[in-house]
């Protein structure tokens, strides 16, 4: 990876936007990073680490407070690098969090961070940020702090890793070579082992527990056992195992014996039993043969009593059927009355409707006299208007010559009939003579009366018809009903005949209502009756069933009395006191013998159990052994306890060997920086110390401490006995060496930048001039190396430079850079 182009806006001191074009300083080489103290030189570095990684070069500075404090508030903070990778060029920008002038209503806003990056193929740009930092990583192969420890040799950090111990410098190759996978492979087998151990130690208690519940009730055993628990059954377990199986016969041969004697005494009891239970079943015989006989006496009773209320029954059912007999006449006699009501009702519907038409004749009779007393009225009226109506036209026409000789006859004018112009006596204007309007009025009103005769004339004709058609149907239902055809007679008779059926009626209801109170008492007596057969009956059935259940009683009471005889006979001379003396006993033995033998089943089920679970104790705890012998030899192999060996575990051992192969790319600068006076080396000696479990540093980790060779004198000495210059020297041959060979661990990933920052104050002129040459050869192979230092004699030998000085006065505020190339 190269830097291309780098520009900062509002980032750290640089207030505006500031851009450094690394393609002006050539693709290898050494150039000077220079300028005021305090101005921003590391800042460069920490911008292209926060535009690839989002995290400065050394982690001091957070991320979300790189917003220049000289920058407007207008002014955007972000960082963009351009840099190119494998011949290819990409571009990435990020910005930190911070807080900007809101686009709207004022006030100050919250700018989220971000970050994009895009490639130089055209594809969609990346633009989330954590996608970009995935994307960094796959892309460069190098983690942040891999990225750092390769290309950025940090200002205090040489003397820190030189001067470091055992156990810091292990920590700083755990996260540089990923040793944490030994290290965990050494936790685990620790841990591994101590839980063997533990489930060894379970197995051990459980076994020692299940055999502390051992059931023995032989004296001579118990001793033994009780010897063989004071020792924690340690080494024996097997001779208690037979010891064991020793008790479980015995128990089970006494078990034996335990069950023949139960069964004697399960036999006797039997026999006892059976004599018991004869004398109990006498005793019942006798008190259930008394109980039969009462109860036949009662039956007995209760069928005589039976007996008399058949006969009290069959009397009342007589008496009760005649009753019924004579009441069940008023029922057909009232049917009878039923069908004469309903044909006198239809008389009197029939009488009704004609009497109905009657009075509609004699209503339209009375119509059309009206009509006709009403239609002289209007050919009165008629005639009267029509005559007015003629004379009102007749005076109309007789007042015209006047109304001529009023209006048209003017002095000296011709007459509009004869011509003349004289007028001598012309005809006078009536003064009642009526208008033309009078004449329409009474023609009009002529009219209207004519119009209300004529209407009359119709609608007498229609009740004229009506009639006629209501006469003929009136005579043909008198002829039908009454065989009448005079319409007077047809009334007489039918009003005579409707009062004759309404009172028939009357005098019907009232024997009707008569005869209906009897057929209720009929119906009452009818259900009394069917009750009382009913009851009749129930009662016979009862009757019969008490005598059935008396011979049922009768002959069980001959089978009792044959059973109890037989019983007296068997049970001669038998003393049930005796008897329940002796069952007692028996069962006292039984409830001993019993519980002997649940004590010895529950005692050989017991030592059985405990049998077959110590052996699969003893079973486990013989392979956790075993296993456990093979872990912890295993995991103090890689811890470094073994005794008389090397106290170096895995990981450090793995980490020695890095640590070697950084020594001996180290060693190939410092040999030539210090003119082949210093070698470093690792410690050797700590190695021997650590068999016996002693260390020079007392460190709990050996194997990393470190030496420096003086072939001057030919001795070993601390690496903190060299002075100031010569610790820089060693200090940055020891880093370039770390750099290479993370370089190397890293895929043999080429990165052609990279940064060293400061120290180059402790040297010499001659010291400065091997620093010098040393990084030039770092810089051959298209590396460009830039050295962050303001040492005077550098900007001498170095032409190619970043020049950063701070603005002040007129110029503004924050920093600037310029680049200087000769």
């Amino acid at each position: 990876m190269r830097p291309l182009k780098l520009v900062m806006s509002a980032f750290g001191p640089y207030a505006g936007q500031t851009v450094i074009d690394f393609s002006q300083l050539g693709e290898q080489g050494l150039y000077l990073i220079t300028g005021d103290t305090g101005a921003g030189k590391t800042v460069i570095f920490d911008a292209v680490s926060y535009a690839l990684y989002g995290q400065t070069s050394g982690g001091v500075r957070d991320a979300n407070m790189l917003r220049s404090q000289y920058a407007d508030a207008d002014t955007p903070t972000f960082v963009e690098l351009e840099f190119s990778f494998r011949g290819k060029c990409y571009r990435v920008k990020r910005n930190p969090e911070y807080r900007r002038p809101a686009k709207r209503g004022g006030g100050m806003t919250k700018e989220k961070a971000g970050a994009e990056l895009y490639y130089p193929d055209g594809r969609v740009p990346v633009t989330r940020m954590s996608d970009v930092d995935k994307s960094i990583v796959e892309l460069l192969g190098l983690n942040h702090k891999q990225f750092t420890q390769i290309t950025m040799i940090a200002q205090g950090q040489f003397r820190k890793f030189l001067d470091t111990n055992t156990d810091e410098r292990s920590k700083i190759f755990r996260d540089l070579f990923h040793t944490y996978f030994f290290q965990q492979l050494q936790d685990k087998l620790k841990q591994d082992a101590v839980a063997k151990r533990n489930e060894f130690a379970e197995q051990q208690r459980r076994s020692e527990q299940a055999l502390s519940g051992i059931s023995c009730i032989y004296p001579a055993y118990t001793e033994q056992l009780q010897s063989f628990a004071l020792r924690h059954y340690e080494g024996c377990v097997e001779e208690v195992l037979a010891l064991v199986d020793t008790i479980i016969a015995l128990d089970e041969k006494e078990q034996q014996q335990v069950a023949a004697a139960a069964a004697i005494v399960t036999k006797n009891l039997t026999a006892l039993q059976d004599s018991l239970s004869a004398i109990d079943k006498k005793q019942q015989l006798e008190k259930y043969m008394q109980t039969t006989e009462v109860r036949i006496a009662g039956m007995q009773k209760q069928l005589e009593q039976e007996a008399a209320a058949a006969v009290q029954r069959q009397e009342a059912l007589q008496k009760l059927e005649a009753e019924v007999s004579e009441a069940q006449k008023g029922e057909v006699e009232l049917a009878q009355m039923q069908t004469e009501r309903q044909q006198l009702a239809a008389r009197q519907r029939e009488l009704r409707q004609l009497q109905e038409m009657q009075q509609r004749y004699q209503s339209q009779e009375v119509a059309l006299l009206q009509k006709r007393q009403e239609y002289k009225q209007a050919c009165d009226n008629f005639n009267h208007l029509n005559e007015l109506s003629d004379a009102c036209f007749d005076r109309f026409l007789g007042a015209q010559a006047g109304l001529l000789a009023h209006d048209k006859l003017k002095p000296g004018k011709p007459c509009p009939v004869c011509g003349s112009c004289e007028h001598p006596q012309p005809v006078q204007l009536a003064q009642d003579a009526p208008t033309e309007n009078d004449v329409e009025q009474a023609r009009a009103k002529a009219e209207a009366a004519q119009k209300i005769r004529d209407g009359l004339i119709g609608e007498g004709k229609a009740l004229k018809e009506h009639l006629e058609l209501d006469k003929t149907l009136l005579l043909g239902k008198g002829v039908e009903l009454l065989g009448c055809d005079d319409l007077k007679l047809i009334a007489e008779r039918a009003q005579a005949e409707l009062k004759d059926v309404n009172n028939k009626i009357t005098a019907l209801r009232l024997k009707m209502g008569f005869l209906q109170e009897k057929v209720e008492q009929y119906r009452k007596l009818a259900k009394a009756l069917e009750q009382q057969k009913a009851a009749d009956k129930q009662a016979e059935a009862a009757a019969q069933n008490l005598r059935q259940q008396l011979a049922g009683a009768e002959g069980q009471l001959q089978e009792l009395k044959k059973q109890l005889a037989e019983q007296n006979e068997l049970l001669t001379d038998v003393d049930k006191q005796k008897l329940q003396q002796e069952h007692e006993k028996l069962l006292v033995q039984q409830r001993e013998l019993e519980l002997q033998d649940k004590r010895l089943y529950a005692a050989i089920k017991n030592n059985q159990r405990i049998k077959q679970e110590v052996s699969g104790y003893e079973a486990r705890r013989a392979a956790c052994e075993a296993e456990y012998s093979l872990i912890n030899s295993l995991s103090a192999t890689l811890n470094g306890t073994l005794t008389g060996k090397k106290r170096v575990n895995l990981e450090t051992y793995v980490q020695m060997h890095y640590f070697d192969k950084i020594l001996q790319r180290a060693n190939v600068r410092l040999l030539r920086m210090s003119r082949g006076q210093y070698e470093l080396c690792r410690d050797k000696m700590q190695d021997a110390d650590s068999k016996t479990g002693n260390s020079k540093t007392g460190n709990s980790k050996t194997g990393l401490d470190l030496e420096v060779k003086d072939y001057y004198s030919g001795n070993l000495r601390s690496v903190k006995t060299l002075s100031g210059g010569e610790s820089f020297m060693a200090s940055l041959a020891l880093a370039l060496g770390l750099a290479d060979e993370v370089q190397s661990c890293a895929g043999g990933i080429q990165l052609d930048t990279m940064f060293v920052d400061e120290g180059f104050g402790s040297l010499d002129d001659s010291s400065l001039q091997q620093a010098i040459t040393t990084l030039q050869g770092l810089s051959e192979g298209h590396r460009l190396v830039g050295i962050i230092s303001h040492v005077h004699d550098l900007q001498e030998m170095i032409d190619k430079k970043i020049l950063v000085r701070k603005k002040r006065g007129l110029q503004g505020t924050g920093s600037e850079v310029a680049l200087v190339v000769d």
